[in-house]
């Protein structure tokens, strides 16, 4: 398995894309008394898990998903490359920094009302 790479201030490419992830058909398990289930090796490797690795659990309708970093970031990265092909030109970068700035200039606007309601000078 190839080395995690974290949240990085480089561009990081699109390139991965879940054409290498892989499915593993239904397995009967056994949960022990404690609660356990041991995962075959055969699913890990499609989940590309390993001993020690965390992974995020969810149960979504009475249904039990786990999904591990590794595929996570697959997806998000696959989806990431669709949105791009469909919305050439625009920055999703650019909409969030508008939106936060937007955000903070509402937050200020209500942070003044307030200030001036209890007789405080403005915030800048």
């Amino acid at each position: 398995m190839p080395s995690r790479k974290g949240l990085a201030e480089e561009a990081q490419s699109f390139g991965d894309d879940t054409s290498e992830l892989s499915s593993v058909g239904h397995m009967r398990l056994k949960i022990d008394s404690a609660g356990r289930i041991v995962i075959p090796a055969e699913m890990r490797a499609a989940m590309m898990v390993r001993p020690g690795d965390m992974v995020t659990a969810e149960v979504v309708d009475g249904e039990f998903h786990l999904v591990s970093p590794e595929v996570a970031l697959k997806q998000v990265r696959a989806f990431a490359r669709k949105w791009k092909a469909e919305h050439p030109g625009e920055s999703v970068v650019d909409e969030l920094i508008a939106d936060r700035r937007e955000e903070a200039r509402r937050e200020l606007e209500e942070a003044n009302t307030w200030r001036k309601a209890h007789g405080l000078p403005p915030l800048e």
